[in-house]
């Protein structure tokens, strides 16, 4: 073995070594002179339980210390004064908590600032790290990295007195707690990462000087503070498109500070204007509090600090990992001493310079289709318009349903299955109500309100009661039709019509279908929570695509069979009184119950047709649509059933408004209304059986043969 001269400079690797303690004994008794050493490393060292750290200063020349993959190294004791010492690292193995830094440069500290030491790296990545003690990073350096820890919180003054440019808390998903203090002290804060973390708020004091800030991949984030916070962020890498919102509309996103805002920048430009006019200065001295909260004013300091260094260094900060290895910071100085005073020294303004233009952050993700930066509604005609719309379908609704569970008849088919069309009708109403009111609350600012709503329970509720609601709502429609069918074509056949039995045990069917479709976002596949008005038409993987294009097919396929059966309805019927030439009143029994076929098929259509055509074109990678103008479809176009439906199946019939005055006879009020409808009412003809109704009136039982219903068709529609 060759020793190395003791003047030349050498760097010590222990390889999967089995040593428990590293000290200077055992590295002298490899064959190394302590004073040569500048580079340490202990790799993949399974048994390693102590480090005698006050060895490490008879390494007077040690620039990098390194340690990976020592898994039961629990701790370390404070480290003592290190003056060459530039990169500590110690990743992947079992630290519970962070090692005190703060006596490393001790001996430096009363020198000048253009001399101070500084550690270009501390890595302590990929450890069991759950506790920050005060003051262990009371340090100057360039890049911390607590990555991939199990921190619970960030404690107040955690960086009291610290110069840290770059601070990473990446992948620490048990950090909830940022103290409303954990950053103030830190003198140089310019970078920081808080992502894949579970931190609910962010704290601003100590984050003035911020260029970079990156929390992505942390949905727990509910507010991001105003851009008034941050004098000096360039660059915000962000989880929640209405997080940029925020910082593009300044003035909805905080009314209060942008109010501030807008008296200092007139202020600003009032004396602008009387220097301009009152002398020949180009520049004038303005107290400090009028530029803090100035983040659009062009500033030059009257004399430029030697210290300052351009922030395009920082910018491979965003896009590289931390501390890949340890040579890489000696030729990667980013470190810059803190510009001290910023706001403390006079300030200048260049009147001629002076911009009222709003300063601009690089933020992402931007808004999108999905997300634009807009209120529910977004329109405040679309506004207006869903009241009407819910007001029909609930109204309508109820009044079918308190007229069907109140009436003391017997309990047929038809009126079972209308309580269920009514009632899955009634859940598209409460859903756009949830919507309605939502947008009314948060009018003009929704993206304060975004994530409570979006992330909150009302947002399932309401994607829940939206999908439910469409899937029942269509298996019903399609049950009514198929009953109906079925009746008119085997009319003489008395023993073949659905018992009320057979017809619970098809909508149990239809019940846990809705459901399972229904919850299916709240178990993972697609999510409720993708956009404002929580449905679930966000694509990430295949089991999504599937589950939007089963949602998509089962519509389609009720359509077709409902038109399917409608036409033969009215072939069997005598394809609208062209057996009879036309005349007589069967014929016009028969275009009357044409037209109203016509109609139900038409409603459907125009309800299921354009949110299945826009739908498709989305899982196809096509969107001709954005949710903004897909809304339209939602007020007007996808509630069309609910609202016409208890209208075209019962309101207008003639039964349903028997049972209504049946009703009100019972309440013993209003008797000169049922007089009326009495004296209004024509008696039955010989040929008119009052008990046989047409067979497109769903709430009474149908005729037993063609030739009753076509006879009496007119009679009763």
């Amino acid at each position: 073995m060759v020793r190395p001269c003791e003047t030349d400079a050498v760097s010590v690797v222990l390889l999967k070594t089995n040593i428990t303690r590293l000290t200077a004994k055992a590295i002298h008794a490899a064959g190394y002179h302590l004073h040569t050493i500048e580079h340490l490393s202990v790799m993949d060292a399974p048994n390693l339980e102590h480090v005698a750290v006050e060895d490490l200063t008879k390494m007077p020349r040690l620039k990098s210390f390194f340690i990976t993959q020592a898994p039961r190294l629990q701790r370390l004791a404070p480290l003592p004064a290190l003056p060459e010492l530039r990169t500590f690292m110690v990743t992947t193995s079992g630290l519970l908590e962070v090692p005190s830094l703060s006596h490393v440069h001790d001996h430096h500290r009363k020198r000048s600032n253009s001399t101070l030491s500084y550690l270009q790296a501390i890595d302590l990545e990929g450890n069991h790290i759950k506790r920050l003690p005060a003051h262990a990073l009371r340090v100057r350096a360039d890049q911390v990295s607590l990555n991939y820890n199990l921190l619970e919180e960030v404690p107040a003054h955690a960086f009291k007195n610290a110069q840290i440019s770059k601070l990473s808390f990446r992948g620490n998903p048990n950090l909830r707690r940022l103290d409303d203090l954990a950053f103030a002290g830190n003198l140089l804060l310019r970078q920081l990462d808080l992502s894949n973390t579970a931190i609910t708020s962010l704290p601003t004091k100590g984050l003035e000087k911020l260029e970079t800030l990156k929390i992505e991949r942390t949905p727990s984030l509910k507010y991001i503070p105003s851009i008034y916070e941050f004098q000096n962020l360039e660059r915000a890498h962000l989880t929640h498109h209405f997080h940029c919102c925020a910082f593009a509309f300044p003035e909805r996103h905080n009314p209060a500070r942008h109010a501030l805002y807008e008296t200092q920048l007139a202020i600003m430009a009032q004396r602008c204007g009387k220097d301009k006019s009152g002398s020949n200065k180009s520049r004038r001295s303005l107290p400090t509090e009028d530029i803090t909260e100035m983040s659009t004013v062009t500033v030059d300091y009257s004399e430029e600090d030697e210290t300052t260094t351009n922030s395009e260094e920082y910018d491979g900060w965003s896009d590289q990992q931390y501390f890949s290895d340890s040579s890489s910071f000696e030729t990667n100085d980013y470190f810059h001493p803190p510009v001290n005073n910023t706001f403390g020294v006079p300030l200048f303004a260049e009147c001629g310079n002076f911009s009222k233009s709003r300063r601009k952050v690089e933020c992402s993700p931007l808004p999108d289709a999905l997300n634009p930066c807009e209120d529910v509604m977004g329109w405040a005609w679309l506004r207006a318009s869903v009241w009407f719309v819910v007001a029909a379908a609930v109204v309508g609704n109820v009044a079918v349903l308190l007229v069907l569970l109140t009436n003391h008849t017997e309990l047929t088919v038809p009126r079972f299955l209308m309580c269920h069309l009514a009632f899955s009708d009634l859940c598209t109403g409460l859903y756009l109500f949830m919507l309605a009111v939502v947008d009314l609350r948060s009018y003009g600012e929704f993206f304060n309100y975004a994530y409570d709503w979006q992330y909150g329970t009302g947002c399932k509720v309401a994607g829940f009661l939206s999908v439910f609601s469409g899937q029942l709502s269509v298996y019903t429609l399609t049950i009514v039709t198929l009953e109906r069918w079925f009746a008119i074509t085997y009319a003489i056949y008395l023993e073949r019509r659905i018992t009320l039995s057979a017809a619970a045990k098809i909508m149990l069917g239809g019940w846990t279908f809705s459901l399972l479709m229904a919850g299916l976002p709240l178990a993972g596949v697609s999510d409720y929570s993708s956009t404002s008005i929580c449905l679930p038409v966000e694509s990430k993987n295949v089991g999504v695509a599937v589950y939007q294009g089963s949602l998509f097919a089962t519509n389609a396929i009720a359509w077709v069979t409902i038109v399917i059966c409608y036409v033969q309805i009215y072939r069997s019927l005598g394809g609208g009184g062209e057996k009879y030439g036309g005349r007589g009143a069967a014929a016009a029994a028969e275009r009357r119950i044409a037209n109203k076929m016509a109609l139900l098929i038409g409603t459907d259509l125009l309800c299921w047709a354009p949110v299945a055509f826009f739908g498709v074109t989305a899982l196809a990678g096509v969107p001709l649509v954005d949710v903004s103008h897909g809304k339209v479809l939602l007020v007007f176009f996808y509630p069309l059933n609910a609202c016409a439906n208890p209208f075209l199946y019962a309101i207008l019939t003639k039964q349903y408004r028997k049972d209504l005055l049946t009703l009100i006879a019972r309440t013993g009020k209003c008797n000169w209304l049922i007089e009326k409808y009495k004296l209004g009412t024509p008696p039955p003809t010989a040929h008119t059986n009052p008990s046989m109704p047409a067979p497109l009136l769903p709430l009474v039982d149908y005729q037993r043969s063609q030739s009753q219903v076509k006879e009496n068709g007119e009679a009763m529609l």
